[in-house]
């Protein structure tokens, strides 16, 4: 495939501002992609928070994002009939009874509560709100994406910003809610986002995000083939303890982190093993097959606290 065009850079820690980093990784490729290039992943010696070091600019980067980047793709609308989502129930169930019914904690507090999600792709979480009763708001730097999600939720183009979540503004204590789904760990500097985030949350106001959990079982277990590093497009792997101290620097008080429910990453890191068997350089394509073939072993897993992937819930404090 084609070199993108761009640079890169070195830069200290995200978090502590540290510039000493221990090699954790070395010369990785694009997996998901197959662009050129290799990637170190570093950690932080003074902090643990681990990055991808060099990295691709802020000017760079969308080389990375390709027109058949999945997040960015139309939605497709689950037509599953009632067995199978019975079958989903079941396969859920102990995740369920260790952590909660999925989206309780996202009822609206009143009529007319306003939620943002940073980095809204093309709408798919904000759909969930909206059903719920939000008003919704996004940010998404992809256009396109961007006017699929207006689309589909049938609002102004105001509340779908075309933006890095980095250059956004909105007025002080705007928003009941704000959420960020695998998106903090894109950012080129997730604690000015965050720390922008509380600003815009109303002081009873909550955030939600979730991301990879770099010191997962899963992580470890498939290492350099961990589906969750897709490198370079995240930047950062945080940990439950790294993403506390964040949100905690940035003025949450973190109520939880539990792991997220979810297979796509467990999927992912088996069909790169699959690949690296074969010495295949192909694209990635989501498999629905593989996706069902592991959601009863990642159940068991998150049933047991254990997933590739953690959402945490923090306070505005």
């Amino acid at each position: 495939m084609p070199e993108p065009k761009g640079a890169t850079e070195l830069v200290p820690c995200n978090l502590c501002g540290g510039d000493r980093f221990d090699l954790v990784y070395a010369a990785l490729p694009d997996r998901r992609h197959w662009l050129a290039g290799r990637f170190d992943v570093v950690r932080c010696a003074a902090c643990g928070l681990v990055q991808t070091n060099p990295r691709p600019t802020v000017e760079a980067i969308g080389a990375f994002y390709p027109e058949s980047y999945g997040p960015h793709a139309a939605p497709v609308e689950d037509e599953a009939g009632a067995p199978l989502r019975l079958a989903r129930a079941v396969v859920r169930s102990p995740y369920a009874l260790r952590y909660g019914r999925r989206g309780q904690h996202v009822t609206p507090p009143r009529p007319g509560a306003r939620v943002l999600d940073i980095g809204c792709s093309v709408g798919r979480r904000l759909a969930e709100l909206s059903a719920l009763g939000w008003e919704v708001w996004g940010i998404e730097p992809s256009a396109p994406a961007a006017e699929i999600a207006r689309r589909r939720l049938h609002v102004p183009d105001e509340r779908i910003v075309v933006a890095p979540a980095e250059s956004a503004d909105f007025p002080s204590a705007s928003f009941d809610l704000v959420t960020a789904s695998h998106v903090v760990e894109h950012l080129h500097d997730p604690q000015a986002v965050l720390s922008k985030a509380r600003s815009w949350l109303r002081d009873d106001g909550v955030l939600q995000v979730s991301m990879p959990n770099v010191e997962s079982l899963e992580s470890r277990l498939f290492g350099r083939l961990w589906f969750g590093l897709d490198l370079p497009r995240h930047l950062y792997h945080f940990s439950p303890r790294t993403l506390g101290a964040m949100l905690e620097r940035c003025g949450f008080q973190v109520e939880r982190i539990v792991p997220e429910y979810q297979a796509d990453s467990l999927g992912g890191s088996v069909s790169n093993v699959g690949g690296a068997v074969r010495r295949r350089r192909r694209p990635h394509r989501s498999s629905t097959a593989l996706h069902y073939a592991v959601l009863p072993v990642a159940s068991v897993a998150l049933g047991l606290g254990s997933g590739g992937a953690m959402v945490a819930t923090a306070r505005a404090a």
